[in-house]
């Protein structure tokens, strides 16, 4: 592996006084402004202002809703997330309520005894076997029928790499993968370019609790770049967020012209392995950058869990915007018969139910109060 650093510096402003008191009241007053896109759970509004308490009659958050941590949006059709919603979306947000609510938290750990019990009906993985070395885990099974088959540089590279796609009905499409080992990430390199990825979500960190958990696989320094094997990646620029941390990279073939601008948006510490957090907001705000217009690869450690877990929770969410009655269940049998293994604990498959359910009061403030003992029963219960 090569390594390099560039010295261009981007040209800082010039910073300007406002005297005008009338332009220095406009721009106060716009830097308060927030997107509803960037509601937090773990806030609530300041309504502080005599004012802002004239124009919204509606009520103070209690303490109880404060220290859960719900989302307390304004207004009942909040755009969150940049979607909008209709009629049919608010009546499919009742049904799923209605129905999470009813069956409780004990009520899902008994469901999912039964869904992980379920395997697919097609499930050979002869590419898996024949590539032992590439395999993160020997017991985390890449299915062939859809396996992403690499075409770059092959051969003499191999066509081989532990990922599959997920085209999940309504909700979007997905490559799941495990974490780049050494050995692999000029295949993961070559995965991205040639598919066109341009957004990465990274639901782990290299390494947690002193074990490794996927191999260092980009440059870590903005303006540093990094050759993997015939894979030429730079890194262009760092932005930090208290939940994630956004790395936007250039990616490009040797002997290639045509580089691919991906973003790698990797978690900050809140989401540990074969666990689920407490609160739905960091999950939410990965979310957001899921691409429209080409697929997302989505990794943990092996691929299945804490993978599993982003993709079930972005397609409930996409099927009840569009005005479908989901059933949870149903969603983790499409994506095992993609990606196998997917949403691993009891814990996850609560957590899927808990980040809807997040979303749901973050468009309709009513449900934030509604859905307190369920936020209750779950932090209780401490799942794995």
């Amino acid at each position: 592996m090569s390594k390099g650093t560039g010295s261009r510096r981007r040209r800082s402003g010039t910073s300007v006084m406002n005297t005008a008191k009338k332009r220095s009241d406009r721009t106060s007053s716009a830097g308060k402004k927030k997107d509803a896109d960037d509601v937090d759970v773990d806030k609530t509004v300041d309504d502080t202002s005599e004012r802002r308490k004239k124009k919204q009659p509606s009520k103070k958050p209690s303490k109880l809703q404060k220290s859960s941590g719900l989302l307390m949006a304004k207004g009942s059709a909040a755009d969150v997330m940049g979607k909008k919603i209709d009629s049919a979306a608010e009546e499919a947000f009742a049904a799923f309520v209605t129905k999470t609510l009813a069956t409780g938290v004990e009520g899902l750990r008994r469901e999912f005894a039964e869904v992980k019990m379920y395997v697919p009906s097609n499930c050979e993985h002869s590419a898996f076997t024949a590539n032992e070395a590439r395999n993160r885990y020997t017991d985390i099974i890449c299915l062939d029928a859809t396996r992403v088959p690499l075409t770059l540089n092959v051969p003499p590279e191999p066509d081989y790499i532990n990922a599959n796609w997920v085209r999940m009905e309504g909700g979007g499409t997905f490559i799941a993968t495990q974490g780049p080992l050494e050995q692999t990430i000029p295949d993961f390199w070559r995965m991205v370019h040639q598919e066109s990825v341009s957004t990465i979500l990274m639901a782990c960190l290299t390494e947690e609790d002193g074990k490794p958990k996927c191999a260092q696989y980009w440059p870590l320094e903005s303006g540093a770049y990094q050759t993997y094997g015939s894979m030429f990646v730079n890194n262009k620029k760092i932005e930090k967020e208290e939940r994630v941390t956004i790395f936007t990279l250039e990616v490009l073939p040797e002997g290639c012209s045509n580089s691919t601008i991906t973003k790698l948006v990797q978690i900050t510490n809140w989401w540990p392995d074969r666990s689920v957090p407490q609160s739905g907001n960091g999950l939410l705000r990965m979310l957001k950058l899921v691409s429209q217009n080409s697929p997302t690869i989505v990794h943990c450690s092996a691929g299945v869990g804490r993978t599993g877990t982003m993709i079930a929770v972005h397609t409930v969410i996409e099927r009840l915007l569009k005005g479908q009655q989901v059933n949870v269940r149903d969603v983790i049998t499409q994506l095992r018969n993609q990606r196998a293994h997917a949403v691993q604990t009891e814990g996850q498959y609560v957590y899927i139910h808990v980040c809807a359910l997040y979303y749901i009061s973050a468009k309709i403030r009513k449900y934030a109060e509604m859905i307190l003992p369920f936020h209750n029963e779950y932090i209780a219960a401490k799942l794995n």
